[in-house]
């Protein structure tokens, strides 16, 4: 007992001292990044996407302004690349805490093809995904009443159709909303909140000056269609820009700062939440509804089960006041006793398949449970995009080693005897599908 006690004494020390001299860390890609002012805050593009289509388009395949240099890719996970993320850099320059009033970024001269390409994706309802300090930016519009919403999930859209004239309009302007955070004990400041208001501005330059989209002069000549020293507002615009062939359409931007007192580590609350949009009761009213329906169609199996039972025992009842002779007319069994028989027997046809099924299932089964658990920790935080899809795939094929033993034991238990065989199929049948 003495050196039990001696050698517990001992572990906890040594527990003591490894854990004084451990040291924290952050998971990687969600690290705060403290910016000093005047900084360069890089601001980035994810693909077009739509509610209407699963196809996500590149953001550089339709006449948007190009940064110097061409695009480039930055560095993308498997998941972000399985799910069809393409993040590449952008032309829009942006500093800490410096405020930008209607920014020229360039001028494009849309051809036939061009007009009819984007005309079309804003048909299809493709949407921005901008992205800054690896928060997805959030759209703000007006709503019925003329107050402005927020949402935070989906992007921005890239233009509008007319309801009247059914004529197709451009968003060349945008107001980026940026929110930052102090933290205690940092010199720098916290990205906490990031929001696009697109516009849509037919610009025109003061005195009929017209700008050829290359010279450098361009970029400091005032615009009529923009208030000096004062962001856009949507009470100030006087046309839009439509899409069509020859168009001379104007990117520009304001860029807006604004303390926030939301921290860091609760930056994507809102993200979640839709900053309360849907109310908490809807959830509760949606998962009491499904409960309702499990235990309304449990209790419906249950009574049909219990009355086809009471009358099969009243049956079996009735037989025991029965002479020899009627008991042995009537010794064939019926109802719920054929099932007795019935259960471990293995199937005629294709036991095999039936076995990679199972096997299949019980391998998604285990992969689902495992990335929920992830999930549920905080492993699997938005902030790192594509590692819910990299997770699922890891396990998926950890998970395999499972799908094999189940499938080939229980070929074996049908007395198979190629259970080698299902094995490897249990390894390619389900997971070979999309390649057929």
């Amino acid at each position: 007992m003495t050196k039990l006690r001696s050698m517990m004494a001992r572990a906890a020390v040594l527990t003591m001292a490894v854990l004084k001299t451990s040291h924290g860390f952050y998971v990687p890609g969600v690290r705060p990044h403290e910016f000093s002012p005047g900084e360069d805050v890089p601001m980035k593009v994810n693909s077009l996407t739509s509610i209407h289509t699963q196809l996500p388009k590149d953001y550089y395949r339709l006449p948007f302004c190009r940064p110097t240099g061409g695009p480039k890719m930055a560095s993308e996970n498997l998941g972000e690349f399985l799910t069809g993320n393409k993040i590449q850099n952008s032309p829009y320059s942006i500093n800490m805490l410096r405020e930008v009033y209607c920014q020229v970024l360039c001028q494009v001269t849309l051809t036939k093809v061009e007009a009819h390409t984007l005309a079309t994706h804003i048909k299809y309802g493709y949407h921005n995904n901008w992205i800054i300090d690896n928060l997805p930016g959030a759209s703000v519009g007006l709503t019925g009443s003329g107050q402005h919403q927020t949402h935070y999930a989906g992007g921005f859209p890239i233009g509008f159709i007319a309801a009247d004239t059914k004529e197709t309009f451009l968003y060349n302007h945008v107001n980026i909303l940026l929110e930052y955070h102090n933290p205690e004990g940092k010199e720098g400041h916290r990205v906490v909140g990031f929001a696009v208001e697109p516009m849509s501005i037919s610009h025109e330059y003061s005195g009929g000056y017209v700008w050829d989209g290359e010279s450098s002069e361009g970029f400091s000549k005032p615009l009529a269609s923009c208030a000096e020293q004062q962001h856009m507002d949507r009470a100030n615009i006087s046309s839009f820009q439509l899409v069509r062939p020859d168009a001379n359409i104007i990117y520009t931007y304001d860029v807006t700062w604004k303390y926030s007192e939301t921290a860091w580590a609760s930056r994507w609350d809102v993200y979640l939440t839709e900053d309360h949009m849907v109310p908490a009761q809807v959830h509760w009213y949606s998962i009491t509804n499904s409960i309702l329906v499990v235990l309304f169609l449990s209790l419906l199996v249950v009574s049909i089960l219990v009355r086809n039972l009471r009358r099969d025992i009243a049956g079996y009842n009735a037989m025991a006041v029965l002479t020899d002779e009627e008991k042995e007319e009537e010794q064939e069994e019926s109802g719920w006793k054929l099932v007795h028989a019935d259960v471990f027997r293995p199937p005629s046809n294709y036991p095999m398949a039936f076995c990679i099924m199972v096997g299949s299932g019980s391998q998604i089964g285990l992969c689902a449970f495992f990335t929920i658990c992830c999930s549920a920790v905080g492993f699997l935080s938005p902030a790192r995009r594509g590692s819910l899809m990299t997770a699922t795939l890891v396990f998926y094929m950890l998970c395999g080693c499972l799908a094999g033993y189940v499938s080939s034991r229980l070929y074996k238990s049908f007395r198979g005897r190629q259970w080698q065989l299902c094995t490897l199929m249990t390894a390619t049948a389900f997971p070979g599908q999309p390649l057929f």
